[in-house]
């Protein structure tokens, strides 16, 4: 016993009467807390019911137990330990205090577990089997593991035999012979042996596992034989028949002497390596083997000569085709003697092309097949180190195609697709190609690396060479498509860059070339900013967050402070970045504006809430109308009521359950249109409110024209109201007029009691701002205000 032994005492029923400091430590219990308590306290749950009835068994008794149990500690953390529990006899010979000496061997259970979680996992997908086999305490065989498709076939699957015995799965005599060869093993011996299972000829290698010299398991590999002992039975009974299997098996099968020559082999075989039936005899098997293939089956061919069967794959190559075999040498024997080898080989071509493919794709783009951004990126870091160590000069250039979107949105994303298709060959096919790389770094974005030039001027006459030659048509399913791209150009000059610093400079550059009218280059310098290429990067991925529908909707309480009510809601969108988390609306919101981008983000806003709506009346939730924020650019165009009206009749929502915003902007271009819009929506019973009011060049006049049904004062004037005079002024002004056109008023951003008391003063009702609620996600939302 060392300094690190844990002691325990329990009495005859288990209460715990003593434990020390290691115990404590261990189990994380004070003393206090796991005295008299009983030794169930620290069961993990891991052993069965009868693990420890034998357990109680063998102490009462007044015998020693020594093995290994899993506890849980206070934290809920198991540990293992190695127990030996030694009973403390009374006079009369009987136990009456057990007292526990425990090891902790966690760490070594934990590398343990490791190593079985890693070799099953390498053995899973055989399709053969494996098995181990141990000697229990009391001597018993027990099966503590079974992987591999064919153990499930034959009915010997983990759950079917692992913890238990041959006699508790198989038939007697089944049982019998296996534990003889089990005990053989055991005893150091290798063991092979054929037995008929689930249907099937089962053949069993079993090689014995030394620790320290001493044999402590054995591991059994599992292989159907079904199909080559029938065809050696065969063989034997009848030629007839084994010219009939040999002829229309699905395999490839090889019959070859001892020392390699072909003895026969099936029609199938012959057309693979094209030859024919003058060759039996004659020929090896090496023979027929391409060159560098030779010594593989060499090796495999000497192994089964020592009456090993083998396994393996290989493929086949010639008159240009591939064909890849899951090939098995089998040892014929006759009167105890190899007379024949067969080659069994099963057709694996379409799992290896599979397999191929993917490798292809972790790397290439499935679309064009040119190379993947990632490629791109490792290519990138190859040359940068090149360029470095040789002094030599690379560039980057990102090609971005103009316009791109409005194609996919015209005339649809398979035409977007096969054009770039033809892009890429155009690309590939370029008078220039061995000069530089190009991959496809994801929607209508290439870039192309110059990893070795002379001259600037090379890197510029490529992308001169390339946005030229975009511009011959591209004819895509009988669609004439005149195209231009922008290009920015980074030159590498040494060690003033890495990768990612090298691809936004570049980014930059592409942003400048746009920026200037499209269809040029543009070659990156320093006077390029930060905030170019931060707007070009969220332009690049709004569009992407407009088709992976990144945006998510949040709610703010508009309240009737009379009342204490909720009477509506605002939805303000935010953007879930899939690397950057939410993005600040003020920082999007603008570039959307700019680009038109708005539109999409206002039509995605528009189905969510509506979306949302439902959701609460079939959730039987009390609904609230919620207001969508609509810019000029979708409002002022054709369509827009009849966009409202095909939701709420999609949705089956009255008008009233949905409001618009919009600014005051909007309804001063094109007044007959905006009126006309303006009647469509009050007829559904949509409300329409003017947002940041106050702010825009409206007057009260245009109000009273079109009927609006109320105005958003904006924030900027209800802000510190109390003390700036003017904004108190205006506002109080504002208030007025509105209520004497008889329209709504709703102060937003009151976030003070002082700016909440003084719009009371001028009685305006409705409140909107942090005051009574932050803008929240919708579940939030539910939860505080519904």
């Amino acid at each position: 016993m060392n300094e690190s032994t844990n002691i325990t005492i329990t009495d005859y029923d288990g209460t715990i009467l003593y434990v020390n400091y290691n115990f404590c430590r261990l189990s994380k219990y004070e003393k206090e807390e796991i005295i008299g308590q009983n030794h169930r306290i620290v069961n993990s749950g891991f052993h069965s019911k009868e693990f420890f009835i034998q357990l109680w068994e063998t102490i009462r008794s007044g015998n020693t137990w020594r093995g290994e149990i899993q506890n849980r500690a206070k934290d809920g953390t198991v540990f293992w330990v190695f127990e030996i529990i030694v009973p403390i006899l009374d006079e009369e010979g009987q136990p009456y205090y057990f007292i526990s000496f425990q090891t902790d061997i966690t760490e070594n259970k934990q590398m343990e577990t490791q190593f079985k979680m890693n070799f099953i996992r390498t053995f899973q997908n055989l399709q053969n089997g494996i098995f181990k086999v141990r000697k229990d305490q009391d001597g018993t065989l027990k099966y503590i593991m079974s992987e591999g498709k064919l153990m499930d076939e034959i009915g010997a699957s983990a759950e079917m035999i692992l913890s238990k015995s041959p006699f508790d799965v198989f038939e007697q005599d089944i049982a019998k012979m296996k534990e003889k060869m089990y005990t053989k093993a055991l005893k150091g011996k290798k063991v092979q042996y054929e037995i008929e299972l689930g249907g099937k000829l089962i053949f069993v290698d079993i090689e014995p596992i030394r620790h320290n010299g001493e044999v402590i398991e054995i591991v059994g590999t599992v292989h159907d034989f079904s199909q080559f002992r029938e065809v050696q039975k065969q063989l034997k009974v009848n030629e007839e028949r084994y010219q009939s299997l040999m002829n229309y098996s699905h395999e490839y099968i090889t019959m070859l002497d001892k020392e390699g020559t072909i003895l026969h082999m099936n029609e199938k075989t012959l057309k693979l390596i094209a030859i024919d039936e003058t060759v039996f005899g004659k020929m090896s098997i090496i023979d027929v083997t391409v060159e560098e293939e030779r010594p593989v089956i060499a090796s495999y061919f000497e192994k089964v000569l020592h009456g090993e069967v083998q396994f393996f794959e290989f493929e086949v190559k010639n008159n240009g085709q591939r064909r890849f075999l899951n090939v098995t040498l089998v040892p014929m024997f006759i009167d105890k003697e190899i007379d024949v080898i067969y080659s069994i080989g099963k057709d694996i071509t379409e799992e290896k092309l599979v397999q191929e493919r993917n490798a292809f794709l972790a790397h290439h783009d499935e679309l064009t097949g040119l190379p993947n951004r990632r490629w791109m990126e490792q290519k990138i870091q190859e040359s940068l180190k090149l360029a470095e160590e040789n002094q030599k000069m690379m560039a980057i250039l990102s090609l971005d195609l103009d316009r791109f979107k409005s194609i996919n949105d015209t005339l649809g994303h398979a035409v977007g697709d096969g054009l770039l298709q033809q892009i890429a060959v155009r690309l590939n096919t370029n008078p220039y190609k061995d000069k530089f790389h190009v991959a496809r770094m994801g929607g209508d974005e290439l870039m192309l690396l110059c990893p070795n030039f002379e001259t600037r001027d090379e890197v510029i006459e490529i992308a001169q060479n390339i946005l030229e030659s975009l511009k011959n048509p591209f004819y895509v399913q009988g669609s004439e498509l005149l195209l231009t791209a922008s290009i920015g150009i980074d030159f590498y000059l040494s060690n003033d860059a890495n990768v990612t610093e090298l691809m936004k400079r570049v980014d930059v550059a592409l942003y400048k070339a746009k920026e200037f009218g499209r269809n040029m280059y543009q070659i990156y310098d320093s006077s390029m900013n930060q905030a170019n290429y931060q707007s070009f990067v969220i332009e690049r991925d709004l569009r992407k967050a407009i088709m992976n529908e990144e945006f998510v909707a949040y709610l703010q309480p508009r309240v009737d402070v009379l009342t204490g009510k909720i009477v509506s809601a605002e939805a303000l969108v935010r953007w879930n970045h899939p690397e950057h988390g939410l993005i600040s609306p003020g920082l999007f919101i603008p570039i959307a504006e700019e680009t038109g981008l708005i539109i999409a983000i206002g039509k995605w806003m528009k189905k969510r809430v509506c979306e949302q709506l439902v959701a609460w009346r079939n959730a039987g939730l009390p609904l609230v109308p919620i207001s969508v924020n609509i810019s000029s650019k979708r409002f002022l165009q054709q369509g827009f009521a009849e966009e409202i009206s095909e939701l709420l009749e999609r949705y089956e929502l009255e008008g009233k359950w949905l409001e618009i915003e919009i600014t005051e902007n909007s309804i001063m271009l094109n007044e007959e249109n905006v009126q006309k819009t303006l009647l469509d929506l009050k007829e559904m019973g949509v409300k329409i409110y003017i947002d940041d009011f106050g702010t825009g060049y409206s007057s009260f006049n245009y109000l009273k024209i079109f009927k609006i049904d109320g105005v958003k004062i904006d924030q900027s004037f209800i802000r510190d109201i109390s003390h700036k005079p003017e904004n108190a002024t205006i506002t109080s002004a504002m208030i007025k007029m509105a209520q004497l056109l008889k329209l709504e008023v709703i102060a937003e951003g009151v976030e003070t009691k002082e700016e909440l008391d003084f719009l009371l003063g001028e009685n305006c009702r409705y409140i909107q701002g942090y005051y009574f609620g932050k803008p929240c996600p919708i579940e939030e939302f539910e939860d505080s205000f519904l």
